[in-house]
């Protein structure tokens, strides 16, 4: 579950991703829109004007309207990686993809300016602690 300009929130149910935001009047989350067939996980950073939905297809990226809160899809790519989770830096020149039960991360850099990726670290990460910068 996400919160985007913390006016709406986006939350995963079994088979469909589904839009909250209040009501000015009553102050209860309602329903407001529904993605059909999508299963996979979401990500989205606090601030950013998009979201990113990663099934084991394919990976949907969509832009949030700020005035009217609804979803609309920019870009699809295929999931070639396997990932579960695909992470994009700010000024996407970086991205991190995460699988569920493997022990490592991938971080991939932007090579030239035409959207295909290359792979720069695959080492095995087991056991590493993060730090928050």
């Amino acid at each position: 579950m996400f919160l985007i300009y913390d006016l709406a929130l986006i939350a995963r149910s079994s088979n469909f991703m589904v839009m909250f935001k209040k009501d000015k009047k009553s102050g209860v989350w309602e329903q407001y829109f529904k993605l059909d067939n999508m299963r996979g996980s979401v990500f989205y950073v606090k601030g950013n004007v998009r979201f990113q939905i990663t099934t084991e297809k394919k990976i949907y990226f969509y832009l949030v309207s700020k005035e009217t809160l609804v979803p609309e899809l920019e870009n699809v790519m295929w999931n070639y990686m396997g990932c579960s989770t695909l992470m994009f830096g700010a000024r996407v020149k970086f991205a991190i993809s995460f699988k569920t039960n493997e022990s490592d991360i991938k971080i991939y850099s932007r090579k030239n300016f035409h959207n295909f990726k290359v792979c720069v670290n695959d080492k095995s990460y087991e056991g590493a602690v993060g730090t928050e910068l």
